[in-house]
């Protein structure tokens, strides 16, 4: 059985090598369920980075001169923060990991301002990761820590290639809802009906609102989100396109295709033949 992200856990693998370690370990990650008002508290020591998503609903991040305040969809990252406080605004889903290693500002250099940064839609490669250990840990038991590694050095590169968010101006509680349910869940969104019946409104007053605001149809925005994560997935040399497909939304991997083509100019394929992979070189072998 899948794991249910909702519930609360505290996944915590295994040491790994020691040369391993110091380039990238992920010794926690915790899964919070969170009511409006509650808060976490942790401490991050020297080279520790502490990083809490906002996977559903919004949260506070605040750790001595730094404070953050996280839209659903985003992530946060606090460098040596000292003793931290995450606190919920609304009712949602937290997902807080723990990374150490010379890999996070390697590779992180050009987005971190003192040790911080804000990243747009990167709860879901948090999320992608915190799931994928959940799995090992109900078939397998205790987490490897080089498995944890390697699912960490992925997630880094997906924050790392993050585009440019597409974001939405304040001013329309409606359409900043529909925004924020398309970031949480769109590989698992069925469509617009869908997205109108959970926001109570008809699917053409979304669309109306929707388009006024944003410029294009939320059927659309759906599909810019999705593509623009598989092209996420995509960077990752063993991955392979059916699983893009499934993971980004798509129904299967022709359609997946078609859409593609249609957003980009190009086949998934030819995508993959000119846009460099991310092979980890001059760096241990992370074995899953």
């Amino acid at each position: 059985m899948s794991p249910r992200a909702n519930e609360k856990r505290d996944i915590r693998p295994a040491t790994p090598a020691p040369a391993v370690q110091s380039l990238l370990a992920l010794p926690s990650a915790r899964f919070l369920p969170l009511s409006a008002g509650d808060r976490i508290t942790g401490y991050g020591q020297t080279g520790d980075y502490i990083l809490p998503a906002a996977v559903r609903g919004n949260l506070t991040v605040s750790a001595y001169d730094h404070y953050a305040l996280l839209d659903p969809g985003q992530a946060y990252l606090l460098a040596e923060p000292g003793e931290y406080t995450v606190q919920a605004v609304s009712d949602g889903l937290c997902f807080l990991l723990q990374l150490q290693g010379e890999l996070v500002p390697r590779l992180l250099a050009e987005r971190l301002s003192k040790g911080n940064t804000l990243f747009h839609g990167g709860a879901a490669a948090v999320r992608e990761a915190a799931m994928a250990l959940a799995v090992w840990e109900e078939e397998q038991g205790e987490v490897p820590g080089e498995t944890a590694s390697s699912l960490a050095y992925s997630m880094l590169l997906k924050l790392q290639a993050l585009p440019a968010a597409l974001r939405v101006e304040a001013g329309s509680p409606l359409v900043e809802a529909a925004v924020a349910i398309i970031q949480e869940e769109f590989p698992f969104l069925e469509g617009v009906d869908e997205l109108a019946e959970r926001l109570e409104v008809s699917a053409a007053h979304l669309g109306r609102v929707f388009t006024k605001k944003i410029g294009i149809s939320p059927g659309k925005y759906i599909t810019r989100v999705r593509v623009e994560y598989a092209k996420l997935l995509l960077q990752d040399p063993d991955t392979t396109i059916t699983y893009v497909a499934e993971a980004s939304g798509f129904a299967n991997a022709n359609y997946f295709a078609k859409v593609f083509r249609r957003e980009t100019g190009l086949s998934p394929s030819e995508y993959l033949a000119g846009t460099p992979r991310r092979p980890m070189r001059n760096i241990p072998h992370f074995g899953i």
